[in-house]
């Protein structure tokens, strides 16, 4: 039985997106800012190896972050290719991911600053936590509400297995990340680009099997 759509909302789905769109293109615009800037400051003096060498964490908090936020972008867009209309509970989980989005410019600032540890790793991890989170949730709540989706292409319990799956993904990194901060730390966070494999090994074991004459 379907349930009735939650204080649904005036607005286009397109636009929303374009919005989101945006604050990710600007969030990514801010990770490589602090990066111009050691550039500029170290300048050209010493070598590029030097230059590499001293500033390591900075090109590794980079690259990470570049790569879990365009994840993320991408899982929130292509689940916006099912949606036609918009609720509130939609929204507001936007709002969260877009909110943790957002925020991943800081925490990776912070991570290139400070020494690994417990409270830098669940840092930028709860970020990373709150994104996949709300994702997950906005994912669920899409799927629950038919009435929201496209006629040609709904939503299906995939969406949400493949955001639960990121969302456990995130929570065991923390974890890992945490108590084992001097010797992983953020490598933990690598576990993001595993649920992808994962997710389609785990598709295929649910197909049922061909039987042949």
């Amino acid at each position: 039985m379907t349930e009735p759509s939650e204080g649904r909302v005036a607005g286009s789905p397109e636009r929303f997106v374009t919005f989101t769109d945006a604050v990710v293109a600007i969030a990514l615009t801010l990770l490589i800012l602090p990066l111009l800037e050691t550039i500029s400051e170290f300048g050209g003096e010493q070598s590029l190896n030097t230059l590499v060498h001293e500033h390591l964490a900075q090109f590794g908090a980079f690259v990470l972050s570049y790569a879990v936020i365009f994840q993320f972008w991408w899982s929130h867009h292509r689940m916006f290719r099912h949606v036609a209309a918009l609720n509130s509970t939609m929204v507001r989980w936007s709002q969260i991911w877009t909110f943790a989005i957002v925020f991943m410019p800081i925490s990776t600032a912070i991570t290139a600053q400070y020494h690994p540890s417990p409270a830098t790793v669940g840092l930028y991890g709860g970020t990373l936590v709150l994104a996949s989170g709300s994702m997950t949730m906005l994912a669920w709540t899409v799927r629950r509400h038919p009435e929201l989706n496209t006629a040609d292409s709904p939503a299906t319990s995939d969406h949400v297995l493949t955001s639960a799956a990121t969302f456990l993904a995130m929570l065991l990194a923390v974890l890992v990340g945490c108590v084992f901060a001097d010797q992983i730390n953020y490598w933990a966070f690598l576990l993001l680009f595993l649920t992808g494999p994962i997710e389609r090994l785990a598709k295929r074991r649910r197909r049922p099997a061909v039987v042949r004459d």
